[in-house]
């Protein structure tokens, strides 16, 4: 027997996780607007009918009937729809084994044509209640992603490779993710000093600990927030916030909204 390994494909499926946050199939009118969005995660959309409008620096990008459309984490842009429109949209992260998502940063709107049949395709699974047409709905996101990583021209070299020592601060910081972590607390686990950790930390990955970890943090709370299973008190309180104020607080200097308004704008699609 003749075993051979794609070493590179194996490690990738280690390293990337599809979470999809939040789905919907829309019609909306007039009352989808916002005038300015910046989401921790990226959106699909397909365009099933009709037609919106996006705005990127001032530039407008009709979405138009037959297209799909990629907007990456992280991008600041607006919407609205003059008369009607019909749509499925994905919220999701991409995310890496260290938590951060691979599009956050990629300043770019990206479009395709859709192929034959697949708007209404991927319209006809999410409709279904069954757990065999979710995992199919699954894989169509993942392809449409591959598609649009092509054209991005991501390729898998973004997924960096980290020393044992920061690998294992990932798998600590994000079992659970909570704003009890310290840096202090996780150098002990790890058995080196926090100054030799922040040191090591910040050559690898460019940031400071304490930055990543309240990262991590925010893009846990925000996607709680689009959850319909919990309020904004428990999130407080799974996050480890002394009460829900100072995770208010804390939120809004990272997202630039209160968590009220986070969730009633970012459930509009």
């Amino acid at each position: 027997m003749q075993i051979t390994q794609n070493q590179n494909a194996i490690r990738i499926w280690k390293n990337l996780e599809l979470n999809i946050i939040y789905a919907g199939h829309a019609i909306v009118g007039q009352d989808w607007k916002e005038p300015k969005v910046c989401s921790p995660f990226s959106r699909i959309y397909y365009i099933v009918d009709g037609e919106g409008i996006l705005t990127v620096n001032g530039q407008r990008i009709v979405l138009k009937k037959g297209s799909v459309w990629l907007v990456p984490a992280g991008m600041t842009f607006g919407y609205f729809c003059e008369s009607s429109m019909e749509q499925l949209f994905f919220h999701l992260n991409v995310l890496c084994s260290d938590g951060t998502d691979l599009l956050y940063g990629v300043r770019q709107l990206y479009e395709r044509k859709e192929q034959t049949g697949e708007i209404a395709r991927v319209k006809g699974l999410y409709q279904s209640e069954t757990m065999t047409d979710a995992i199919r709905l699954q894989g169509m996101l993942w392809e449409t992603l591959a598609g649009f990583l092509e054209q991005a021209k991501l390729d898998g070299e973004e997924l960096k490779e980290h020393s044992p020592l920061i690998g294992q601060m990932f798998e600590l910081a994000q079992n659970p993710v909570s704003v009890a972590t310290h840096v202090r607390t996780l150098a002990q686990q790890l058995h080196v000093s926090e100054s030799t950790l922040t040191r090591r930390f910040r050559a690898e990955t460019g940031i400071s600990p304490g930055e990543y970890l309240e990262r991590l943090v925010a893009g846990q709370a925000c996607r709680m927030l689009l959850s319909e299973d919990y309020s904004i008190a428990e999130i407080a309180e799974i996050l480890h916030f002394s009460d829900q104020f100072y995770f208010c607080k804390f939120f809004k200097r990272h997202m630039n909204l209160t968590p009220s308004a986070y969730r009633r704008q970012m459930r509009k699609g």
